[in-house]
């Protein structure tokens, strides 16, 4: 009957899987290390001597190899002092990414959401003065049928009005940050 190994976690505690000893048994230097350290090492050694000749050297190939070896031993052992989380660190990274390279405003159904520049919505009116030869408060009586009528008189006094063009309008203020152009579109909508 083979032997089956089990292995059960719960949300409370997670053990990590260990590398820690060579196929001899002697123990790895540093070590024991975790998966994540393993693949974090392995993508740093090979990523500095893929460059060292392009990106960076020290123009001795044994100080370069001394020098790729330090700064991958030293990432490799601050990956291990990173706190565990239950998310996996790849997953998080990945998720950042994504997040950099989204739209500012977000999407709604497929489409990307732009946002208009809060504006000014104001305006005046002016009021002309009516022509002088037509004059609606007293008009003149029809000559014909409806001469037993009394002329009309005005109700309301005239309002005088002002002919002056109306005050330029101050510049205001415009939003810095997307909240304050939310809230402006909101106010500005409530009126």
């Amino acid at each position: 009957m083979p032997q089956e190994t089990a292995r059960f976690y719960t949300k409370s505690r997670r053990f990590p899987k260990m590398i820690g000893r060579m196929n001899d048994g002697s123990r790895i230097p540093g070590g024991p290390y975790t998966l994540t350290q393993v693949g974090v090492g392995g993508a740093v050694l090979l990523v500095m001597f893929a460059t060292r000749g392009l990106l960076w050297s020290t123009g001795e190939i044994l100080l370069d190899i001394l020098l790729t070896a330090v700064v991958a031993f030293a990432i490799t052992w601050l990956v291990g002092r990173l706190p565990m989380t239950r998310r996996n660190l790849m997953f998080a990274f990945l998720g950042a990414a994504a997040a950099m390279f989204k739209p500012f405003g977000g999407k709604y159904q497929g489409q990307v959401i732009r946002l208009t520049a809060p504006h000014v919505a104001g305006g005046g009116a002016r009021v002309l003065p009516p022509e002088p030869s037509v004059s609606l408060v007293n008009p003149p009586p029809p000559q014909d049928a409806e001469r037993s009528l009394p002329p009309v008189q005005a109700t309301q006094p005239r309002r005088e009005v002002s002919l002056t063009p109306p005050a330029p309008a101050v510049p205001a203020h415009r939003p810095a940050t997307g909240l304050e152009r939310l809230l402006t579109q909101v106010n500005s909508t409530n009126r």
